[in-house]
């Protein structure tokens, strides 16, 4: 196999070499000429997209909340369907859906709905089993807000099912974490269940 040359853009001083170095190995390893092929920039354009992927491991989601709003409130809030992307760290291959998330606030203190997207987007971009991201971001809400309970609803759809077996091609992932007055099991916990999934395509 002939040797490929190691692609290194102007604007590639930001990119971890050390990455595109070990892609190019990894790629060649697995038999691939990059220079015959014509991917010698591959190694480069991975590197820096998963630096991207995995962008959420140097933030921390509390910062993401910024000033509580004091309000009247003492009833159910509920934010549905917001959208995710992340890589599933057993095979480093995406999965996606949806997050859905209703809490019960501390004294009527509530946070901006847009917030709640970036906490998401932070703890997605990391290497993430569903679970643990469901329980994250539940955490996140629980701590953030000193909500007084929350419940988390994530729907996920992972390529590594569909992509290595063609019987899950259809399938998607349903995972809850839930907190305090909406713990699984508490009357509460059950009406939130039910708003969440009100709509989505499961009963």
């Amino acid at each position: 196999m002939t040797d490929s040359t190691k692609y290194t853009p102007d604007h590639a001083s930001g990119v971890n070499q050390k990455a595109v170095q070990a892609m190019q190995d990894f790629l060649e390893a697995l038999g691939l000429d990059l220079t015959a092929l014509g991917m010698e920039k591959t190694p480069y354009r991975v590197a820096e997209a998963f630096g991207q992927f995995f962008s959420g491991l140097r933030e921390d989601p509390k910062a993401r909340w910024g000033s509580l709003i004091e309000t009247e409130s003492n009833g159910l809030v509920a934010v549905r369907q917001i959208r995710f992307y992340s890589i599933c760290e057993h095979h480093l291959l995406p999965f996606f859906g949806t997050v859905s998330i209703a809490y019960c606030p501390h004294e009527g203190k509530i946070a901006g709905f847009s917030h709640f997207a970036e906490v998401v987007d932070v703890l997605a971009r990391r290497p993430q089993l569903q679970e643990r991201f469901t329980a994250d971001i539940c955490q996140a809400v629980t701590e953030g807000l000193q909500a007084d309970g929350a419940l988390v609803i994530v729907q996920g759809t992972h390529l590594c099912l569909s992509m290595r077996n063609r019987q899950g091609s259809d399938s998607d992932i349903v995972t809850q974490a839930s907190y305090g007055c909406l713990a699984e099991g508490t009357e509460a916990g059950r009406e939130a269940w039910k708003l969440l999934m009100k709509g989505a395509n499961h009963d």
